[in-house]
């Protein structure tokens, strides 16, 4: 955030409609060295998709990223940026973001995922394209190819189907 003039993190999560609980998290924050008046905490809310309109550039969570959430911030052309690592469940928002065309978006250390989110922040012309073209993206992909992924998975059944038959 200190790279980024005027940016701002949102964080929201349904835990953050106990004002408790966003004290303890300020708390941490501050520790860290945060400038919380550029922290901005909101709950889950009925207009979630709405609300990625008040967002230039997702970052995903790790070890843990998000799968649906990532989704849904690129059908709202929100571009997403992944750290991902060896372990599978590391891994979905660069399969994601590959499947989109976006695989640039994914890297494989913090510096590097730092250095994205600063370097996509300054470029405002491609955070711009984005914004205007990632719901096509998403929809021209194959993660939307319901019919291409029914016939590669009956495919990959009859192929686990003959083989085992071969077997007996």
């Amino acid at each position: 955030m200190n790279s980024v003039n005027d940016s701002r993190l949102l964080l929201k999560c349904q835990i953050f409609i106990s004002q408790q609980v966003v004290e303890m998290v300020k708390i941490r924050l501050e520790n860290l060295g945060y400038d919380l008046s550029r922290v901005i905490f909101m709950p889950a809310t009925d207009d979630y998709m709405e609300q990625y309109q008040l967002i230039d550039i997702a970052l995903d969570t790790y070890p843990y990223p998000g799968g649906g959430t990532t989704c849904d911030a690129l059908y709202m052309g929100v571009p997403v940026i992944s750290l991902y690592g060896e372990q599978h469940g590391t891994r979905f928002g660069y399969s994601i973001l590959k499947n989109v065309g976006l695989e640039d978006l994914a890297v494989r250390t913090e510096s590097e995922y730092v250095a994205k989110a600063i370097a996509l922040a300054d470029d405002k012309e491609l955070l711009d394209a984005l914004h205007r073209n990632l719901r096509h993206r998403l929809l021209d992909s194959p993660l939307m190819d319901e019919t291409g992924y029914m016939q590669d998975l009956e495919k990959a059944y009859q192929d686990i189907y003959r083989e085992f038959m071969q077997k007996l």
